[in-house]
């Protein structure tokens, strides 16, 4: 496991040291000053370990030993030195809590993972590994990369109503969606409001589908997802024939309307368009 160490010593115990090496130097006659607090003593640590070999979907978290919850400000996931990621909130998952880290996406061969901390008090605690992605690890299929349109009935909304949590808010909006799915695994959703969320999908081998929560933080987007972060994934079984994109609910009872959007039938919006992943 990766970390960096950072410890701070105070002005005051130094001083007070090198006072008491000099002769003559002795106690005055003022009160003395209260001592000051050290600094807390913390690192930070990445669960990709240095030299690892990453095949599958990987999680990978943060952790900051030593520092209360309150004390981060933010964590931020770096790949090859570019930013992918921001955490605001613990656990500091890379996409967010339920959402992994596709090995896949970036290309077979050796990567930087980094993590930088930033403490509410200035400081910054950071941490590094290189690891291998093997030449097994799956991207995204090129045949489902671009731009889907599908248009959610009402009885579509309300055939998961039995299974609707309260707590994730108002039933998904009836009308046209798009949804544009990149090489990164990032699913962009245009509502009929034209808002833009987004959220992690996994195209995998055999049809199955794996559509994980909201990546939170992502910029340019509007903040919410189908559910809160705390659903599960959903799995489905997705086909392709020509430019129509076939999705089927094989189980998630954890989020209606997730279940709404997803169970039905995508037309391709703009044909042979694959756009390039970006963060």
């Amino acid at each position: 496991m990766s970390r960096s160490r950072l410890t701070f010593a105070t002005v005051v115990a130094a001083a007070a040291v090198a006072m008491a090496a000099v002769p003559g130097c002795g106690p005055r006659t003022n009160a003395p000053s209260p001592a000051a607090t050290p600094a807390p003593r913390a690192w930070a640590s990445s669960s990709i370990a240095d030299g690892a070999e990453l095949t599958g979907p990987t999680r990978w978290a943060a952790r900051v030993p030593g520092i209360p919850g309150s004390g981060v400000a933010s964590v931020r996931f770096f790949i090859d030195g570019k930013l992918r990621h921001l955490a605001r909130t613990a656990p500091y998952l890379f996409a967010g809590r339920g959402n992994l880290l596709l090995p896949g996406t970036l290309g077979s061969g050796s990567h930087i993972f980094a993590i930088d901390v930033t403490l509410t008090d200035g400081r910054h605690l950071t941490a590094a590994a290189t690891a291998v992605v093997s030449v097994k690890a799956r991207g995204m299929p090129r045949r489902v990369l671009g731009r889907w349109t599908r248009t959610v009935t009402a009885a579509e909304v309300a055939r998961t109503q039995s299974f609707r949590n309260p707590a994730d808010g108002v039933p998904l909006p009836a009308g046209t969606w798009q949804v544009r799915i990149g090489a990164d695994g990032v699913a962009r959703y245009t509502g009929p409001a034209h808002d833009l969320t987004v959220g992690q999908v996994r195209f995998e081998p055999g049809g199955r589908l794996v559509v994980g929560n909201e990546i939170p933080n992502f910029p340019h987007t509007s903040k919410g997802g189908f559910c809160l972060d705390t659903a599960g994934d959903g799995i489905y079984h997705w086909s392709i024939d020509g430019h129509t994109l076939t999705v089927r609910a094989v189980s998630d009872r954890q989020c209606a309307n997730r279940n709404s959007f997803w169970n039905g039938t995508f037309t391709r919006s703009a044909p042979g368009a694959h756009p390039q992943a970006t963060p």
